[in-house]
């Protein structure tokens, strides 16, 4: 019986766990990945890889990644490489604090200054107002074990680096300005119009200041005055400007010192977009369901006061989850007249922010645009807004998509099936007719408990395990996982063998582990058309990034890249373990089931005739042959 192709082999190579040289990179790239992409139909190929999940810094690491700075334009040409094309990162806004660091609780109008690469103010370009010995004197121990394929980010680290090092770089730039030194007062100019451009990182700047004044960001434990300063200020209220001017005042240094973050962080992200433009590699952004403390602090009249957003179920006993995220209002989403109202704009912005600098978005909990489930603080009421009419009179959370969401994705030149509508939810009926029937809009293939044959050629984005999955390597450890119809044996081997036989490939997956996993990963690129991979799959890292459903779990969110990513990718495919993926291995499989299925179901590939096929395959072998080496 024939399981698959067999083609001559193609020679060994001499080198053990080698990087490709220059030009077999070209070759590999060009002759053997793009072309396996392009015949199996593959668009968009996403890393999932959170901000602080990239690379240790071989020189200073403050103790988180950053996808903005060297350390990313270093990794970005190795993901082109491997046929790569965008990588999916988490939400990018400020944390909210050392041990409150979950990507999504953080801010939407700030962004997290901790991915700051402080060895560039050390340039011209920053008017040098760090010395190179300012950045080498606070860079940390490793953060990963020298037996280890990763690296734990460590958040206290990382906080207690960026103030010691934003104080210094503010005090310097202040004295450089003082000796009218040109690139400060160029960068001065850049900062003061970031400013003008930006007037709400104010707001932030003084929510955090008052945080440090009451040891809270429960703003709602604060006097009067300053839980309500935002709206006093904007109504001209003399107490509130009195009081305003009376916080920077006192901590003059700390507001301008978080101001400055907030600007050099900006001008670094502005660059790292034009060398991604050159490179033609995509960032999607995550436009989290919920809101940060300081959002909410300075846009209280668009939420609802009672209420907050939560899921009927994964809490205490399965029953709800109360996520204590706040509720957009629904009368303050639109005026009368139809035009967006407070909320609408809020919302607007929101996403208008999430698309700045960035090519695309992941849209996070689709069901909370269109009919979220709520519960009161007092405990009395919980139920899908669209079944709590006295909430939601005018329905005005059934037209977010249509006035809001869609066109504002169209005026950034995406359209409905561009984002990664993530639409894993417990669906409505108020949902399933509006996102669905009306939209048609697609959502995510989560192929841990799903069969790709069944989305086949749709525009859904396909995954096995997302930011708050194990990894596939420790996925298929789990019973329910193994035994899962999504995963058997006699499913993978007929999808991969469709024209032949497959009992003897189906037993040789059933019996190891790993085996089934690559089937699962062919799977994936066979069937479809844009696909998402972990960092910690890609790289073979058998870490969990953070175990969703599971706060307590002291190392959710940290891991990451160690400095080695690439040596260790390499020796790690020539393991007699490899954990890794090895790229053309998978596509070969691929591209072999996609002709299998093509001869089976009597399709004509117009594109592909059989001896470009071959070449394909020829080459794919010749490469997974030389990453095994």
């Amino acid at each position: 019986m024939q399981i698959q192709k067999i083609y001559p082999s193609l020679g060994k190579s001499v080198y053990f766990g080698r990087k490709l040289t220059k030009n077999e990179e070209q070759d590999y790239k060009d002759n053997a990945i793009k072309p396996a992409l392009d015949y199996l139909g593959v668009e968009e190929l996403a890393m999932i890889i959170h901000g602080t999940s990239y690379p240790e810094s071989g020189t200073s690491d403050i103790g988180v990644g950053s996808p903005y700075g060297k350390v990313a334009a270093q990794l970005i040409p190795f993901e082109i490489l491997h046929g790569f094309n965008s990588n999916q990162l988490g939400p990018i806004g400020e944390l909210n604090s050392v041990t409150d660091y979950s990507p999504y609780q953080s801010s939407i109008g700030a962004k997290n200054y901790l991915f700051i690469d402080f060895e560039q103010l050390s340039s011209e370009k920053y008017a040098n107002i760090l010395a190179k010995d300012d950045v080498k004197n606070i860079v940390n121990p490793k953060f990963s074990n020298i037996r280890d394929n990763y690296a734990l980010s460590d958040f206290a680290e990382a906080f207690a680096n960026y103030n010691y090092l934003i104080s210094k770089a503010n005090k310097n730039f202040h004295k450089k300005l003082n000796q009218n030194d040109s690139n400060a007062k160029k960068l001065y100019t850049e900062f003061v119009d970031y400013l003008k451009k930006n007037p709400q990182i104010t707001d932030y700047g003084i929510f955090s200041l008052l945080v440090q004044t009451y040891g809270t960001d429960d703003y709602t434990k604060w006097k009067d005055i300053d839980k309500n300063l935002v709206k006093g200020v904007q109504s001209g209220d003399s107490s509130s400007l009195e009081r305003r001017e009376q916080i920077i005042k006192r901590s003059k240094n700390k507001y301008e010192e978080y101001l400055l973050g907030q600007f050099i962080l900006n001008k670094q992200i502005h660059e790292n977009t034009e060398l991604r433009k050159k490179m033609g590699f995509k960032y999607i952004s995550d436009m989290l369901v919920g809101v940060s403390p300081a959002d909410e602090w300075s846009h209280q009249e668009v939420f609802l006061k009672d209420y907050r957003i939560g899921c009927p179920y994964g809490g205490p006993d399965g029953g709800l989850q109360k996520w204590d995220l706040p509720v957009l209002d629904p009368k303050k989403l639109f005026n009368n007249d139809g035009s967006l109202g407070k909320g609408g704009l809020y919302l607007k912005a929101k996403l208008e922010d999430a698309l700045t600098n960035f090519e695309n978005v992941r849209i996070d909990h689709a069901l909370g645009l269109v009919d979220p489930y709520i519960y009161s603080k007092d405990g009395q009421r919980a139920a899908n807004i669209s079944y709590m009419s006295d909430i939601d009179p005018d329905g005005n959370y059934k037209k977010i998509l249509d006035k809001i969401i869609l066109p504002t994705l169209k005026k950034h030149g995406l359209d409905k099936n561009s984002p990664v509508w993530e639409d894993l939810v417990t669906e409505t009926p108020v949902f399933s007719r509006i996102y669905y029937e009306e939209h048609k809009i697609p959502g995510i293939t989560q192929l841990e408990y799903k069969k790709a044959e069944d989305y086949q050629n749709t525009q859904n984005w396909g995954l096995i395990g997302s930011h708050d999955s194990d990894p596939a390597n420790l996925m298929i450890k789990k019973d329910w996982v193994r035994h899962n119809e999504a995963w058997n044996p006699m499913y993978l081997a007929g999808v991969l063998n469709a024209a032949h036989d497959s009992s003897e490939y189906c037993d040789k997956i059933y019996k190891n582990d790993s085996e089934r996993v690559k089937a699962k990963f062919a799977e994936l690129f066979m069937m479809c058309k844009k696909i998402q991979i972990t960092f910690a799959d890609f790289f073979g890292i058998e870490k969990t990034y953070n175990q969703g459903g599971n706060d307590k779990n002291p190392n959710n969110w940290k891991l990451r890249l160690n400095e080695n990513y690439e040596e260790e990718y390499y020796k790690n495919l020539s393991s007699g373990n490899p954990t890794a993926i090895n790229m053309p291995e998978i596509l070969k499989m691929a591209v072999l089931g996609k002709q299998d299925m093509d001869i089976a179901t009597k399709k004509e590939n117009l594109e592909y005739c059989a001896d470009n096929i071959d070449e394909i395959v020829q080459k794919l072998e010749k490469y997974e042959n030389i990453l095994k080496e």
